[in-house]
Parts: structure tokens; sequence; C-alpha cells
């Protein structure tokens, strides 16, 4: 398999924008740096994007969505090698993005302040919590996967943006950046963190294919 290292730097850009001007840190006033994913800011922060990173995925979603919907992929091994590589160059982009937020602003609420004040408020943070199977949560990724795979084939580039904010209450988005901040901070909760990433995007894409099996399964208008 041949690297396709514009790609990768792609990939990485559009993580870093994302990161630092939609997802952004908490400071310790309260506020945030980033613009947020909610509302018309984050469809049109999402499409400017994608217009500006052209053929990246930025989210780990996306590029599960991509893999997992074309059968084909599933048992090409050049296509789960590209998507390791774009999964973890989504991180690196992560990375670069907090590094740059670090030296712009001393007063960040990190990741060690944030876990400290959840576990004083006995609240779970998303950091220390362990992952859990829970049925009602999968069957819903697997829905918002076939939802968002038929979304992902309309030839809109404000389809996409606006399904995914959207679905923000039912799928963690920024799930690559807080892998960057867990690794960045050596918190060693990585598994806690890693296993949601990784597993979220899969009940996403196995929803993207069945849902791409049912529509081909549908009858058309001549074949009825």
């Amino acid at each position: 398999m041949e690297l396709n290292v514009k790609k990768m730097m792609t990939e990485m850009g559009g993580a870093f924008a994302v990161t630092w001007l939609i997802f952004g840190v908490t400071l310790t006033d309260g506020s945030g740096t980033g613009m947020g994913l909610a509302g018309i800011m984050g469809v049109v922060g999402l499409t400017v994007a994608w217009m500006a990173f052209k053929g990246a995925d930025i989210l780990p979603q996306v590029t599960w969505l991509k893999q997992m919907s074309n059968q084909d992929n599933l048992t090409d091994t050049d296509a789960w090698m590209n998507t390791g590589i774009t999964l973890a160059m989504q991180i690196v982009g992560g990375i670069v993005a907090y590094v740059l937020i670090g030296q712009m602003h001393d007063n960040i609420f990190g990741y060690a302040d944030a876990a400290a004040a959840s576990a004083a408020a006995g609240v779970d943070f998303w950091g220390t919590t362990a992952w859990e199977f829970n049925m009602g949560a999968t069957l819903g990724l697997i829905a918002a996967g076939a939802v968002l795979g038929q979304v992902m084939a309309v030839d809109s580039r404000w389809a996409m943006p606006v399904a995914i904010v959207m679905m923000t209450s039912l799928i963690n988005f920024e799930s690559a950046t807080q892998m960057a901040s867990v690794l960045m901070n050596e918190a060693g909760d990585t598994v806690n963190v890693a296993l949601p990433w990784l597993l979220d995007g899969v009940f996403l894409g196995a929803g993207a294919l069945l849902g791409n099996i049912i529509n081909e399964n549908i009858p058309t208008n001549e074949e009825e």
C-alpha cells in the first residue's frame, strides 16, 4: 500500500482546524475558546472546514461511515489500513491544536482540573468513566449511522454538517480531540477514552452498512 501523504496532511489540518476553532478548550473563568458544534455556527464551521480541507474526513465518525458503508471495503486490507492512518492523523491534528491553544492561553481549565472537579461533584467525567455496553445507546448509534450513511450519499455540502449538529446529543463527535487530550496529559485513562472512540465508530459504521443493504433491496418502481 502506498501512503498518501497529501491525504494524511489534509486530514491532520482539518482535525487541527476543527479542534482549535470549533471544539476549543474551557478556561478557568468558565468560558470556552471554541465556537461550539451546536446551532448554525457549528453547521457553518463544519461546512467551511470540509470546503477548506477537501477530501478530509476530519471527524472519526465520518471515517467509519465511509469505511463500513461500502461492503467491498470490509474485505479490503488497504482500505482498513487507510482508515487506521486517517484516525491516527485526526488525533495528531488534535494534539497540534492543543499545543497551539496552550501557547495562546495560560488559564486553561485542563484535563486534571476537570477530572478533579467532576470527582468532587460526584459526576461522571468522560476520561475517568469506564466504558460499559448499553443496548439502548448502541441501537441509537446504529440507527444514527443508518441515517448519516444516507445523508452522506446526498450531493450537498450542507446536508452532512446539518445532520451532525442535529445528532450531537446522540453521538460524541469530540472523541478524537478527547483522545488527543488524554494522550497529551498522560492521565492513564487511555482505555476509557479509546474504547468509545473506537466502538462508537464501529456501531455507526454498522448502521450505515445496514442502511445501505436495506436501501439496495428496496424494489424500485421498475421492479415492482
